[in-house]
């Protein structure tokens, strides 16, 4: 794991590894590796014995960090994907007394006036940032990224920011309470919680565009160890127990083969590696 403990994701690997455990009869344990926008833990994983005993817990970094690094300690394929298990989507949100209606007001007004409406993210080059500028791509719209360690949520609502793109997990319960009104959301289809919000490509402002989590062995692991993971996996992943903690906290349950995953990062990594060298990003 490549984040802290204590992170949604940490949870769902503390929960996954509860699940291995029963399915395949020998413990299994979470070890925290955080640090370097997650550089770190993927070193550590991709130098490990390919036999199996050591998986990654990953993250959408793990193909958008080659991106937007000069060098990374890692390659993406030096992992073999074994599964898909969830989608982190993004909701853009403006305080509920904002001006802008729609989607198309706040990005016509970022473009009537540029460089005067402000967003936060977790900093250069996170998953957010990077969404965000898909949309200000696709309309050719421009305003101020302002980075915050913490995202900048409170910002948002005391008034000094304009807008934000942040992950459902965050943004729904003040959608819910009233004190932020939703513009779009990142997602294939609409979201249940949010029926009435476009989507990306509805609103035509680009991709889906989301967080990830899924685990991955380490390149060239035996088959017969892999398939025998990506077996227990996906029926962890189809479990009801599963379904439910992920919704918990707003997020998507994905799951599939390890084909469908390899397809899958193939394709984020293009559309994320897209807009990352559209805006020439490049971090030292």
């Amino acid at each position: 794991m490549t984040l802290p403990a204590g992170t949604s994701a940490d949870t769902m690997a503390r929960f996954i590894a509860e699940k291995l455990h029963a399915e395949l009869g020998q413990p299994v344990w979470v070890d925290n590796r955080p640090g370097a926008s997650s550089n770190i833990g993927y070193q550590a994983a991709s130098t490990a014995p390919a036999d199996g005993y050591t998986l990654l817990y990953g993250l959408l970094s793990v193909i958008l960090n080659p991106h937007l690094f000069k060098s990374v300690p890692y390659k993406p394929s030096d992992f073999t994907p074994i599964i898909h298990l969830l989608d982190v989507p993004f909701v853009l949100v403006v305080r509920a007394d904002s001006p802008y209606r729609t989607v198309q007001d706040l990005l016509q007004a970022a473009k009537a006036d540029p460089d005067k409406l402000t967003y936060p993210s977790y900093g250069l080059g996170s998953a957010n940032h990077v969404a965000m500028l898909q949309m200000l791509q696709a309309t050719d719209a421009k305003m101020i990224h302002v980075p915050y360690k913490d995202g900048g949520l409170n910002d948002l609502l005391g008034g000094r920011l304009d807008c934000s793109l942040d992950v459902t997990a965050t943004t729904i319960p003040h959608i819910q309470s009233g004190a932020l009104r939703p513009l779009v959301v990142s997602t294939r289809q609409r979201l249940e919680e949010l029926p009435d919000v476009p989507t990306f490509e509805e609103a035509r402002l680009g991709v889906p565009l989301y967080s990830w989590n899924g685990i991955f062995a380490r390149a060239g692991t035996p088959p017969e160890i892999t398939s025998r993971l990506s077996s227990a996996l996906q029926t962890i992943t189809t479990g009801d127990d599963f379904r439910k903690k992920v919704k918990e906290f707003l997020q998507i349950p994905r799951g599939g083969t390890s084909e469908e995953f390899t397809a899958f990062l193939k394709q984020d990594s293009d559309n994320w590696g897209r807009i990352v060298a559209k805006a020439g990003i490049q971090i030292e």
